[in-house]
């Protein structure tokens, strides 16, 4: 990972030219700049002792000039251009755009990917024509909903359902759901007749789309359902792809007990693992994020994929109504600078947009400044990895995540010395501040600070694998 980025180098705008060839965690994507050429068109370089030929114009509608440009694969920041066409990344980095491009003024400015947030609870606000400006002035362009094992009860039907969208959304199959349609009677374990039922409708959502299956383990019913059971439903996700997200069964003090469970299931059926809002709960669990990641650490080196997500609070839903901080900065800071740790949000919001804790409208603003500009706990670069390529790849997603050529445009231009978050514990539905541009799918959804009203997002299916 590069060094991190000084405040005065961003309001600037300078920095270095990145480091060509950072692909192996993403493999080679489509239109990746190649070595040698700089003009970010995708032609070839040239011979030495030859001269550089001119460098063809570029077909675009939209031109970002001057920025700072953080291109998501996590490599040290660059001053560039980033030119659109249509739906998608036409060149970036030094490059003539062909006339008739609309020309934005990005200097001062940093340019990157839409946010992907990997944890949310925001797909009936979504579905329901929710305009997510709170989303929006945060940097987010891409949502996955149906965590913690509380989704929809059929994929299908509700992606089918949706007809427009303000950020692009995707959904998970979530525990709780399949659990009530097929177990008869509450209260006790599944039965294999039921446990084979849930596998049919697992199997059926992710036919339909989902990314994978999510749990909640806390939360009743799902208190009741059984590793073996867990491992059953998880060879469906081995057939048909996708990942196991997990809220595990204990964020306290039985964490580490937890943890294991999660890396058990994940290992027998051989599926990838999603550890969700990850955190050592209570201040008598307080320390124990080192050991969790030496767990964590363990099962990658046994071949496990597990990644993590975490957002940038020291208080939980659980510690609202009270002043209450169940989680220690110094774990949350341990967890933020994990390489295998992405930033989610775990973000709620009712059919109105309201929120009731201030990660729904200001966690990744928050993030960034508090952690990242004012902290130096992780680079700018190390930030924006986390909440762009990391949770594309976590998804799936092959056209979304970098700056580059080729991939869909979701594009972020914010300015690092106003973004903040202004939501409050007390009054959580303040929107945020400092981002200046969003294009989502091409189209301008932010403009100088103000959402625009469009509804340019798209419904996300599991791209299928079988």
């Amino acid at each position: 990972m590069s060094k991190q980025i000084s405040r005065r180098q961003f309001l600037l705008g300078t920095g270095s030219l990145m480091a060509l060839g950072y692909l192996s965690w993403l493999g080679l994507m489509p239109g990746a700049i190649s070595a040698g050429n700089k003009n970010g068109t995708g032609k070839p370089g040239t011979l030495a002792g030859q001269s550089p030929p001119l460098p063809e114009p570029v077909d675009c509608d939209i031109v970002f000039r001057n920025g700072l440009i953080i291109d998501g694969r996590g490599d040290k920041a660059y001053p560039g251009s980033v030119g659109i066409k249509g739906k998608q990344i036409a060149a970036v980095g030094d490059f003539q755009a062909a006339p008739g491009a609309v020309e934005i003024d990005a200097r001062g400015l940093v340019l990157c990917p839409g946010f992907i947030d990997v944890h949310s609870h925001t797909e009936q606000y979504l579905a329901a024509g929710g305009g997510a400006e709170m989303l929006l002035l945060q940097g987010v362009t891409t949502h996955l909903g149906g965590n913690c094992g509380t989704s929809v009860d059929r994929v299908g039907a509700f992606l089918g359902g949706i007809h427009k969208l303000a950020v692009n959304l995707g959904i998970l199959a979530g525990y709780k759901h399949l659990r009530q349609a097929a177990v008869a009677r509450e209260g006790r374990q599944a039965s294999a007749g039921e446990v084979a039922a849930m596998q049919e409708k697992l199997a059926a959502a992710l036919q339909e789309g989902a990314f994978g299956l999510s749990v909640g383990l806390e939360y009743w019913p799902q208190t009741l359902a059984t590793t073996r059971e867990l491992v059953d439903l998880c060879q469906v996700l081995k057939q048909y792809g996708g990942f196991y997200a997990t809220h595990i069964r204990s964020e306290s003090d039985r964490v580490l007990e937890a943890v294991e469970e999660a890396l058990e299931i994940g290992n027998e059926a051989g599926v990838p693992v999603q550890y969700s809002h990850i955190k050592t709960s209570f201040q008598r669990n307080w320390g124990k994020m080192k050991r969790v990641m030496d767990l964590l650490d363990g099962a990658r080196k046994g071949g496990l994929d597990i990644t993590a997500d975490v957002y940038g609070y020291t208080f939980s839903s659980w510690d609202l109504g009270s002043k209450n901080n169940s989680i220690n900065e110094e774990d949350l800071i341990l967890a933020l600078q994990q390489p295998a740790v992405m930033i989610g949000s775990d973000s709620g919001l009712d059919n109105l947009g309201r929120a009731v804790h201030p990660r729904a409208y200001g966690n990744y603003p928050h993030i960034l400044r508090t952690y990242v500009l004012d902290k130096g706990v992780i680079s700018l670069e190390q930030a924006i990895h986390k909440m762009t390529a990391m949770p594309a790849r976590r998804m799936g997603l092959k056209d979304r995540g970098l700056l580059a050529p080729g991939y869909k445009a979701d594009v972020v231009a914010f300015d690092p010395g106003t973004i903040a978050s202004r939501a409050t514990r007390a009054n959580p539905s303040q929107l945020a501040t400092g981002v200046r541009w969003i294009l989502v799918n091409g189209q301008v959804a932010v403009k100088d600070g103000q959402a625009t009203g469009c509804f340019a997002g798209e419904v996300l299916r599991r791209a299928r694998t079988w």
